[in-house]
């Protein structure tokens, strides 16, 4: 997906793994998202920007992406002073 940024330029934004209704990750050049949806009667979706240890742990595994969105779920210290607001979705 092509999306444009402030000034106009064009920029492509990639989504690496998803798994409907439990998370979606993507890359936006360098930086690399978690947009965690938490379910439940108030859907909450968390953002969070990836280290680079993180980016190397799940950029070929969806099972390692899954694990780790389970444990933001779980720990919200894990992504603290780390999260995205708004998410960063392709086509926001």
């Amino acid at each position: 997906m092509i999306i444009s940024d402030a000034v106009g330029n064009a920029k492509k934004m990639k989504i690496v793994f998803k798994e409907p209704y439990a998370y979606l990750l993507v890359q936006d050049d360098n930086n690399w998202y978690l947009t965690v949806f938490t379910g439940g009667p108030f859907e909450i979706d968390i953002c969070v920007k990836f280290t680079e240890e993180e980016v190397n742990r799940v950029s070929s595994s969806q099972v390692e992406a899954a694990k780790l969105a389970q444990k933001f779920q779980q720990n919200r210290d894990l992504y603290k002073g780390r999260r995205v607001v708004p998410s960063v979705v392709p086509g926001r």
